[in-house]
């Protein structure tokens, strides 16, 4: 998802990640090797283990259609209002399929970034998107996916861990490019050259006091290695945003800046980044569990609520944000919330109203969260009303 934020001559956007299934499911292994063949162009090669009649995938606004094109004799693409489908027309089984694909960097509402460029040629390319279902006739089961990469001469090639809560998940980010990724702290960072120093100082340093926080406050180590990437691009369009975010049961946060006022070194540029890797960060050790956690079929108000609680939380005990920027905040979400009538079921009361829920709640976020992700690794289920009101009414 993504938040718009009014500032001054610009606009300041967050993007929030859509949420993954935990549960593990029966499917068809698949080994897609992803191959940089030019600077804009791939090839994405799908091998499986089982003949299918169709490769299924959710539509990612018009990427598939104005971005790949099918290699495979006798298999074409077509769309419909929620999927991209490419099968055969005469309804062959195959085993092989092949897409050449453009860069394409366009955001689609509520989604991830297809691919985020960086300004020393560096290219982050969001595996999620070429991952999807596959057809067996009348059956539709996942693509049990199986990566490999291969960059081209000299580049560096850095991917991303299996997903550690669905096997065979969906997958974050490969960067393909010169970087390599530095420590910084208990994090490493993946940092465009063309930054400005203010931010690679706001990112590294609320990272690094944020991640020590939520470790020793929610007293758990990360699952996985958290990686944060920054791209800059397009810097002479108006205004600054931040796009991106968590990428879920992959330790992975990616954001990608634009604007001419990112060359601005100005306080409220400062505060609403660190508000966003701090709620970014949270969303990571939501999911810092062994199974549960979050589900597209629950309340999104819950993690994105949860996470911003969490995040104020934090800033304002690591002192990043101090009590009156903490209070001002709050009270700009309250009227907020107040206008849409305590709902939840807006963009921006999913995070304004999430906010206000869990202020009312009368229990801290820290002992509330982490009661929360106890439960849910004791059973399995989701983060939920029900867990909530549970853990509160034996506070």
């Amino acid at each position: 998802m993504r938040r718009m934020i009014g500032l001054c001559t610009g606009l300041l956007m967050f993007c929030f990640a859509p949420f993954l299934h935990a549960e593990e499911k029966a499917g068809v292994a698949v080994t897609i090797d992803v191959r940089h063949v030019r600077s804009d162009l791939w090839r994405v090669d799908y091998r499986f283990a089982r003949p299918v009649t169709a490769l299924k995938f959710g539509v990612v606004g018009e990427y598939r259609q104005q971005a790949w094109k099918i290699l495979t004799p006798g298999l074409g693409l077509r769309s419909d209002a929620e999927s991209n489908i490419i099968e055969s027309g005469k309804r062959h089984t195959f085993t092989q399929a092949s897409v050449e694909i453009k860069t394409y960097t366009p955001f689609a509402p509520k989604d991830y970034s297809s691919f985020n460029k960086f300004s020393d040629g560096g290219t982050a390319i969001y595996l999620g998107h070429l991952q999807g279902d596959v057809a067996q006739g009348k059956n539709m089961v996942p693509m049990l996916a199986s990566f490999r990469f291969a960059g081209m001469k000299k580049e560096n090639v850095i991917a991303p861990p299996p997903n550690r809560l669905a096997a065979d998940g969906s997958r974050g980010y490969a960067y393909f490019g010169p970087a390599q990724a530095v420590p910084a702290g208990a994090i490493k960072i993946v940092m465009d050259p063309r930054t400005p120093q203010w931010l690679r100082d706001t990112v590294l340093d609320t990272g690094a006091k944020v991640s020590a926080y939520y470790e020793k406050a929610y007293q758990r180590q990360l699952k996985d290695e958290l990686l944060i990437m920054v791209s800059v691009d397009n810097v002479e369009s108006p205004g600054f945003s931040m796009k991106g975010g968590a990428v879920m049961g992959q330790g992975q946060v990616a954001y990608r800046v634009e604007g001419k006022l990112l060359l601005t070194d100005h306080p409220k540029l400062r505060e609403y980044a660190t508000l966003n890797v701090a709620h970014e960060m949270a969303h990571v050790w939501q999911m810092a569990v062994t199974r549960g956690g979050m589900s597209g079929n629950e309340g999104p108000w819950i993690h994105e609520g949860g996470a911003e609680a969490m995040a104020l939380d934090a800033l304002l005990q690591t002192g990043v944000w101090s009590e009156a920027s903490i209070g001002a905040y709050r009270a700009k979400q309250t009227e907020k919330c107040a206008k849409l009538g305590g709902a939840v079921d807006t963009y921006d009361g999913i995070y304004a109203c999430g906010l206000v829920r869990f202020d009312k709640l009368g229990v801290g976020i820290v002992p509330l969260w982490r009661s929360m992700m106890q439960a849910t690794e004791a059973n399995g289920d989701a983060y939920s009303q029900q867990m909530i009101d549970t853990i509160v009414s034996v506070k």
